[in-house]
């Protein structure tokens, strides 16, 4: 009888761990796209917004012809409205992500208002602009994000934003812009605003509504909150956009370049809380032994 009880009861701390791990969903703060933008691209889930260059125009639009070379697209900024208070006191981020046959899912991760870390740059900057609440996204790299290949008639092609901050009032796309080597246009869309200078660190604002925020360079445990969650949520999040960009680029194999893709490579919590089950369990049969 004591041995059952012993058992049982490492059992189920054994489920409770593991429980513990799995992260709940992370969905982000739905994308409120812009109508002319909504015409030319493709809004799979509500976190996620990409514009297609090539690709089934039976799943949706595809702007064909609209870059004459692929092989020439370095990088690509998405111009951002959002409620400036929640911006500097709970803070946003997501990717700017290049998916596409040959490169799978390429995310390019940004952050924005409280969850910028000057310790940990992202690959895609943040930049203010001349309108408050209005930013500007931008990832511009050394290298093509597309292969020539892409522009076959079987293979597909996308620029798209990801959003991972699940607390923001919203998050409104009104622009983007696809560019070459040298940061110049090749594809633009939408209403873009001038960037200014990189957003380093928030700097807090007061809503119209008088709600205390948090100044720039002081702790609230609100925001440590959010910085904590925001890797598990991110891998999450990458993970489950991965997988939707796949069905709309009719490709199978993005959702596991999603993850590796990402900067956020942790362990997932469903394999983190099987390997703890396992580690109960076992501490439940040496008892058992020791009884014997």
């Amino acid at each position: 009888m004591k041995i059952s009880k012993i058992l049982a009861g490492m059992s189920a701390a054994a489920i409770v761990a593991s429980m513990a791990m799995i992260p709940a969903s992370a969905a982000g703060t739905k994308l409120n796209v812009s109508d002319d933008l909504a015409k030319i691209g493709r809004q799979t889930q509500d976190d996620l917004f990409a514009v297609f260059f090539n690709g089934d125009e039976s799943e949706g639009a595809v702007n064909k012809d609209a870059i004459s070379d692929l092989g020439a697209v370095y990088g690509a900024s998405f111009t951002i409205k959002v409620d400036n208070n929640d911006w500097n006191t709970i803070g946003g981020g997501g990717s700017i992500n290049f998916n596409s046959k040959s490169g799978g899912w390429n995310a390019k991760d940004w952050a924005g208002g409280s969850w910028i870390e000057d310790d940990k740059p992202k690959d895609t900057l943040c930049y203010t602009t001349e309108e408050e609440g209005t930013y500007v996204l931008e990832y511009l790299g050394g290298a093509p994000v597309f292969a020539t290949t892409d522009g076959d008639a079987d293979n597909y092609a996308a620029v798209g934003i990801n959003n991972w901050a699940a607390d923001l009032k919203g998050i409104d796309v009104v622009g983007m812009k696809v560019l070459g080597a040298d940061g110049n246009v090749l594809f633009e869309a939408g209403s873009n605003k001038d960037k200014k200078e990189v957003q380093k660190k928030p700097v807090a604002e007061e809503s119209s509504s008088g709600a205390d925020s948090t100044p720039s360079g002081t702790d609230s445990k609100k925001d440590d909150s959010k910085k904590d969650d925001k890797s598990s949520a991110a891998a999450t999040s990458s993970t489950a956009a991965g997988t939707t960009s796949s069905k709309a680029g009719t490709t199978t194999t993005t959702a596991t370049s999603s993850a590796a893709a990402s900067d956020n490579t942790a362990a997932t919590g469903a394999t983190a809380g099987l390997a703890l089950a396992g580690v109960a369990l076992a501490g439940a049969a040496i008892v058992i032994s020791k009884r014997k």
